[in-house]
């Protein structure tokens, strides 16, 4: 429901524009789309993963991270690049 209305706001706003109106136009549309990006994308965001478990999405699931046995890279040796 809230993204029509937010929809209908920009379509207003592109009315109001293609009327003669231009600054009140442009103000109906960037509010909008504030509206859009930062009320209804995180609430659809957050009811989409609030009962998920997020864990499964990590890179490094078997490996501890207090492990370090990464490899050190040396930046002047040119002899990774053959």
């Amino acid at each position: 429901m809230l993204l029509l209305f937010a929809m209908a706001a920009i379509g207003a706003g592109f009315y109001t524009i293609d009327q003669g109106d231009p600054a009140s136009g442009h103000k109906m549309i960037g509010l909008s789309t504030l509206f859009v990006f930062f009320v209804i994308m995180p609430l659809f965001i957050w009811t989409r993963y609030k009962d998920k478990d997020l864990s499964k999405f990590n890179f490094n699931q078997g490996k501890n991270d207090d492990d370090d046995d990464d490899e050190d890279w040396d930046v002047d040796d040119k002899s990774r690049l053959n």
